[in-house]
C-alpha cells in the first residue's frame, strides 16, 4: 500500500473468506413482453449469491465487538489475494499461474459488491485495489482481504484578514564584470 498518496489510514481490517472463489459473472437483460418489462439475470446467479453471502457474512463477523467507521467522506482501499484450487489436470511445471477464468476482475468485483454497505457506504469510494490471484502453496483456497480507511478531507487554510504591508523591492544587485577581478 502506497501510504504517501493516501497519508496514514484511519482503520484497517483484515479477515479471510475460505471456500472457491466465485466471480461477478456476466449480465444479461432478456425482455418480456407478457410482462411488459426487462429482467436483469447474472451467469452463475447461485454461486455468486452465496460467494457475496460469505464474504458479507465474514466482514460482518470480524466487526462484531470492535468499532469501524463507514462514511461517505471517506476514501477506502482493498487489497485482496485470491487462492484457487489447482486443476488436478494441470501440473505444477505446466502452468505456474492461473491465466485462465476466472477473471481477475470479476473476482474483485464480487468482493467489493459484498462489501457495499459493511465496511463502505459505496463501491465507489474504493480509491485503490491491489489484487492477486494464485495457486494454493500452502494456504487454503479463498479470499485474503485488506480493507484500510482514509480521510479524504483536508483542513482547509485560511487566508489571515490582516492588511499585508506592501512587499518590500529586492535589493539592488551590481552586475557582475569579469574586468572587476
Amino acid at each position: 500500500m502506497n501510504t504517501t498518496a493516501y497519508g496514514e489510514p484511519l482503520e484497517s481490517i483484515s479477515f479471510t473468506v475460505l471456500g472457491e472463489p466465485s466471480p461477478e459473472g456476466s449480465t444479461r437483460a432478456f425482455y418480456i413482453p407478457k410482462l411488459n418489462r426487462t429482467v436483469t439475470t447474472h451467469q452463475n446467479q447461485s454461486q455468486l449469491n452465496a460467494w457475496r453471502n460469505r464474504v458479507a457474512t465474514e466482514a460482518q463477523n470480524v466487526l462484531c465487538g470492535r468499532e469501524w467507521t463507514t462514511d461517505r467522506a471517506s476514501a477506502y482501499t482493498v487489497d485482496v489475494d485470491f487462492v484457487l484450487v489447482r486443476p488436478p489436470s494441470i501440473p505444477v511445471h505446466r502452468r505456474i499461474h492461473p491465466t485462465v477464468k476466472p477473471d481477475i476482475d470479476k473476482l474483485v468485483r464480487a468482493i467489493n459488491d459484498a462489501l457495499t454497505g459493511i465496511l463502505f457506504p459505496d463501491d465507489c469510494q474504493v480509491v485503490s485495489i491491489r489484487v492477486s490471484k494464485d495457486y494454493e502453496g500452502g494456504r487454503r483456497p479463498g479470499a485474503y482481504i485488506h480493507v484500510s480507511r482514509y480521510s479524504n478531507v483536508r483542513e482547509k487554510v485560511r487566508k489571515s484578514s490582516r492588511k499585508r504591508s506592501p512587499p518590500s523591492p529586492p535589493p539592488e544587485e551590481v552586475p557582475f564584470d569579469p574586468r572587476d577581478d
